[in-house]
């Protein structure tokens, strides 16, 4: 845990996703909140969005980041903060409105579940 989920407009030139990922992470890894090996993020882009009234001239990088509950509303904040930060530095300038934003969710940890598959493990057999 933690999951992160990226969504972009197709219409910013020189957005690297991959690269926003991977700041992303590191500022998560960075907070000493999270295992490196529990960050799970993602990447979409949008080829049909809408910003106000029209797509011309407009784009977003919107975040999503799902945590599990039990951490102070500073703390999401925080976080929250730091990977607006990253996307800042790894969203190129452009000539386009670039709206940046962050938004930190609690998933519902008596309904999460999670099972952990290593390389080499033998297959279960009902």
């Amino acid at each position: 845990m933690p999951h992160l989920t990226l969504q972009y407009t197709a219409n910013l030139d020189g957005f690297d996703a991959s690269a926003a990922l991977a700041a992303a992470n590191q500022a998560l890894i960075d907070s000493g909140h999270f295992d490196e090996l529990a960050i799970k993020s993602r990447a979409v882009r949008l080829d049909h969005f809408r910003v106000g009234g029209t797509d011309a001239g407009r784009g977003f990088v919107h975040a999503q980041l799902k945590i599990m509950p039990g951490r102070s509303p500073e703390l999401r904040q925080a976080l929250g903060q730091a990977v607006l930060d990253a996307l800042r530095h790894a969203t190129p300038a452009s000539t386009l409105h670039c709206q940046l934003c962050v938004e930190v969710e609690e998933l519902a940890a008596s309904t999460y579940t999670k099972a952990i598959l290593e390389p080499g493990q033998p297959e279960s057999t009902p």
